[in-house]
C-alpha cells in the first residue's frame, strides 16, 4: 500500500506527471458531462482543461533551451532522426506563442479580427496534430530498431536481454496506439472539410481522449516498474 501511495504522490510531484492526472480529470469530467448531458460536468471538464493551458504558458523558456541543447540532432544515429527531432522541436516552438496569441485574444487582451482568431486556433490544433504525427513516426522508428536488436540476438545470448526488447517493444506498441487516439482526437477538432474534422461526437472524441489519458498514465507506471 505504501508503495502505491508513494507511486502516486511521485506522479503528483512532477510537472508532467501532474499534467497526466489532469487530463485524466479533464477529460473523464467531459465525458460523463455528454453522457449524461449535463452542463456542469463539461464545464468543469473545460476549467480543468484550461488549468492544464496555465501551466503550459510557462513552457517556452525550457523548449527554447531543449531545442537549443538538441541543435541540429548531431547525436542521432541517422540524419532521418536528426530531421524528425529538429522538426518536432519546430512544431512544439510555434505551437506555445499560438496558443498563448489565442488565449490572449479570448481574454480581450488581443484585439484580433474574427478571422484571424479562426486562423490562429485552427494553426494551433493543427500544429498539434503534427506533432503528435511526428511522434508516432518516430514511435515506429523505434519499434523498428527495437526489432532488429532482437533479431540480432543469438540462441546463446541471455534470455534477459531478449525479455527487456519484448517488453520496450511492447510499450512502444501502447505508445503508438496512444498517439493515433491522440491523432484522432486532435484532427476531430480540426474544422469540417479537414480530414475528418467535427465528424466525430463530442461524447465519442471525449471517450478517446479518456482512453489515452488512462493508457497515458498506465505507460507511467509500467515504464517505472518494468525498465528499471
Amino acid at each position: 500500500m505504501s508503495s502505491i501511495v508513494d507511486d502516486i504522490c511521485e506522479l503528483l510531484e512532477s510537472y508532467n506527471g501532474r499534467d497526466k492526472v489532469v487530463r485524466l480529470a479533464c477529460y473523464t469530467c467531459k465525458l460523463y458531462g455528454c453522457i449524461q448531458g449535463n452542463k456542469p460536468w463539461q464545464t468543469a471538464g473545460s476549467k480543468l482543461s484550461g488549468a492544464r493551458l496555465m501551466l503550459r504558458l510557462f513552457d517556452d523558456i525550457p523548449m527554447i533551451r531543449h531545442t537549443y541543447n538538441y541543435g541540429l540532432g548531431r547525436h542521432e544515429s541517422t540524419k532521418i532522426a536528426a530531421l524528425l527531432g529538429v522538426l518536432a522541436n519546430i512544431v512544439d516552438q510555434i505551437f506555445l506563442p499560438v496558443e498563448k496569441a489565442c488565449w490572449l485574444n479570448d481574454l480581450g487582451i488581443l484585439q484580433l479580427s474574427a478571422k484571424t482568431a479562426d486562423r490562429l486556433e485552427i494553426l494551433s490544433t493543427a500544429l498539434w496534430a503534427i506533432s503528435l504525427y511526428i511522434s508516432l513516426i518516430q514511435t515506429f522508428r523505434s519499434m523498428r530498431h527495437i526489432w532488429w536488436s532482437r533479431d540480432c540476438l543469438s540462441s546463446e545470448d541471455a534470455s534477459v536481454a531478449r525479455k527487456n526488447l519484448d517488453m520496450r517493444l511492447l510499450l512502444s506498441s501502447v505508445t503508438a496506439a496512444k498517439l493515433c487516439l491522440d491523432i484522432t482526437h486532435a484532427v476531430s477538432c480540426l474544422p469540417s472539410g479537414c480530414l475528418w474534422g467535427e465528424k466525430i461526437g463530442a461524447t465519442k472524441v471525449a471517450a478517446i481522449a479518456t482512453t489515452s489519458s488512462v493508457i497515458g498514465i498506465a505507460l507511467y507506471f509500467a515504464r517505472k516498474r518494468l525498465l528499471k
